[in-house]
């Protein structure tokens, strides 16, 4: 049974947070971890931390082809973060990027193919969503 891998363009952005979160809106997570202030900061530079970039449709197979974002903080927001002790922890984000593909068979609920590869450089992450995609291409035929 052929099953027909289905490519997401995928828009790297730039991995660097610089605008600061407006002052109402930092006083409303405040007392929230900095986990819920680092997507806030996410959203304020609309930078998205999860991109799709391939999915199937089958019965027989589940797919999860994604890439992650992770963002370092500069300028105003890095400023920012520096003046609130429990963001601190976010200076510590270094900017990459994370490819997570993984094929599952469903009725043997076993692993077919995985892949996890980061790296800074957004030409080394296409060039790894390629392949992943290659791979998934010659598994499925």
């Amino acid at each position: 049974m052929l099953t027909e891998v289905l490519f997401e363009k995928v828009k790297l952005p730039k991995p660097y947070i610089s605008k600061k979160i407006e002052a109402k809106a930092l006083r409303a997570v405040l007392d929230s971890t900095y986990q819920t202030a680092y997507r806030l900061y996410l959203i304020a530079n609309g930078i998205k931390e999860l991109q799709k970039f391939a999915s199937i449709s089958s019965d027989e197979y589940l797919l999860t082809a994604n890439v992650v974002t992770e963002c370092g903080f500069i300028g105003e927001a890095k400023s920012q973060i520096w003046n609130v002790i429990h963001f601190q922890p976010l200076q510590l984000k270094k900017p990459k990027f994370i490819v997570r593909c993984e094929l599952i068979h469903l009725m043997s609920n076993k692993t077919v193919y995985r892949c996890i590869f980061e790296h800074k450089n957004p030409e080394a992450i296409y060039n790894q969503i390629q392949e992943c995609i290659d791979n998934l291409k010659n598994i499925l035929e």
